[in-house]
């Protein structure tokens, strides 16, 4: 073959080989920005627990079919060459589970293992019960309640000192303004908060119609949690997006919201959040919310939700 034809033939093979590379090598490329996965409990109930099988997939498999596919349990264990993987944890505490493709592409999540212990303990948070508004010179009677509190230090937040060392206390402001009143207890590291407002003695109040705040917020919570169960585990744009309007609307504290499920399941409201979401990637049950309680529409601490599973 003379020179400048085999330089010919070679630059075209070139080309179809670069040609074949990208329009195998692309098409992973471009959707790999959508790499995810999802857990599901075995006995779903919301909890990841010890003891308990977890099944871990792979949201898109086309992502990971035919390629080198790595699981990192975050305790040490690795899975190899699976879509989808069971899993069990041998001890309490949180991990980062890593989804990892071609040594290349990876999506991680941190998860807390629990023991079955800690779902009744997570009740004993404290919660103050007060008034959201008040008036200078009234009389406001603060309460609280907790599994096993034996000690109270109540500040009101106009002193600057604890005010008060009982379980329910009566307060009386002597200048309006915003204050948060806040609770230390025997079993809380940090003390939990309740927002009010103190209106002047004789301020005029316009007539206006009455408008049951709690009952707005009681609806717009359940309509975005029925929206998380709805959403599929591959959308976590959309299951991030009404948690966060969840959190940012109605939580002050969010990793201290007890949300107890049909009366009998403690979690924490992101575990909830993330069971009901991954709930919805099973292919035949579906969570349908009948109810929601809160115990105030500012900084709520304490979520009570009706519901049952729809079979598909």
């Amino acid at each position: 073959m003379k020179p400048n034809k085999l330089i010919t033939f070679l630059l075209l093979l070139i080309t179809i080989l670069l040609a074949l590379a990208i329009a195998i090598w692309m098409p992973f490329k471009s959707n790999i920005s959508h790499l995810d996965f999802s857990i599901i409990d075995s006995n779903k109930n919301y909890h990841f627990e010890k003891g308990e099988r977890l099944t871990m997939f792979a949201n898109d498999s086309t992502l990971t079919n035919s390629h080198d596919v790595i699981w990192y349990m975050g305790n040490g264990d690795t899975l190899n060459n699976k879509n989808s993987v069971d899993y069990t944890y041998g001890l309490s505490g949180k991990y980062l589970v890593t989804l990892e493709v071609d040594e290349t592409y990876k999506v991680s999540r941190y998860i807390e293992i629990i023991s079955l212990s800690n779902n009744k303990a997570i009740d004993s948070i404290p919660k103050i019960y007060g008034v959201d508004y008040g008036y200078v010179g009234e009389e406001l009677v603060f309460s609280s309640k907790g599994e096993g509190i034996t000690s109270w230090l109540w500040e009101f937040g106009e002193t600057g000192t604890v005010d008060a060392y009982e379980g329910q206390v009566v307060y009386v402001y002597k200048t309006p303004g915003i204050y948060n009143v806040k609770l230390k207890t025997n079993t809380s590291k940090y003390p939990v908060a309740h927002r009010i407002e103190v209106l002047p003695q004789f301020e005029v109040i316009e007539e206006s119609q009455p408008v049951d705040s709690l009952s707005l917020a009681v609806l717009d919570i359940k309509k975005n949690l029925q929206a998380i169960a709805k959403s599929t585990t591959s959308d976590t744009k959309k299951f991030y997006r009404h948690l966060k309007y969840i959190q940012n609307k109605y939580l002050c504290n969010p990793e201290e919201v007890v949300v107890i499920v049909n009366e009998t399941k403690y979690n924490d409201f992101f575990s909830y959040c993330q069971g009901l979401h991954y709930l919805e990637g099973g292919d035949s049950d579906r969570i349908a919310i009948k109810d929601v309680a809160i115990d105030t529409f500012k900084c709520v601490q304490r979520i009570e939700i009706t519901q049952n599973i729809i079979k598909r």
